[in-house]
């Protein structure tokens, strides 16, 4: 008896509908594996690039990360839970939450004073970090700079491929209701 097919009917009973089927899956794990040979070009390549450009020379890649984390996940107020900044960075970098403090009080500190960590007004045991006018003038000038710095990399990319580019961007990673940081926001 031979093998059946993973649809359950032998090859030779397989229609025309079950052979596109298989094609269909077929093109679709390849346009896969491409996207996927793209991901360490665009991590290294662009995404640490970037990283360091946001750090201006004066902070690290870990520093920018947080100010990031902040300046886009904070509530309407601009607080984040420190809790969040832990998770991810942990999660990213393999780094301890200790190591993690030490990266926010740097931040915290002369001569920086990007962040403020406040007491969560609503729990005691849990810290609240946002952006000082500092931190977000520094944040202002990061984005200017990796703007700079994508208009360079990317200037033989025509207006209409940049926009095509954006539109998968935003299609492919939009939040997922199954998404831990879909819920996850400020303070609140």
């Amino acid at each position: 008896m031979g093998k059946q097919a993973s649809s359950g009917k032998t090859p030779a009973s397989r229609t025309v509908g079950d052979k596109a089927e298989e094609s269909a899956d077929e093109k679709r794990q390849a346009s896969l594996a491409d996207l996927l040979s793209f991901y360490y070009p665009m991590h290294y390549r662009i995404g640490i690039d970037v990283e360091t450009v946001m750090g201006q020379g004066r902070i690290s890649r870990k520093q920018g990360t947080i100010l990031w984390l902040i300046h886009s996940r904070g509530d309407k107020d601009g607080w984040l839970r420190r809790k969040l900044i832990e998770e991810r960075l942990s999660a990213w970098f393999e780094i301890s939450n200790s190591s993690v403090s030490n990266l926010l009080r740097e931040l915290t500190r002369p001569p920086l004073e990007l962040v403020k960590q406040i007491e969560n007004p609503t729990s005691g045991r849990e810290k609240l970090v946002c952006l000082t006018p500092k931190g977000r003038a520094f944040i202002g000038e990061s984005i200017r700079q990796s703007l700079d710095y994508l208009g360079r990399h990317l200037e033989h990319v025509d207006q209409q491929q940049l926009d095509r580019g954006i539109q998968f961007f935003k299609l492919a990673f939009q939040p997922l209701s199954t998404d831990p940081e879909a819920s996850e926001s400020g303070a609140s």
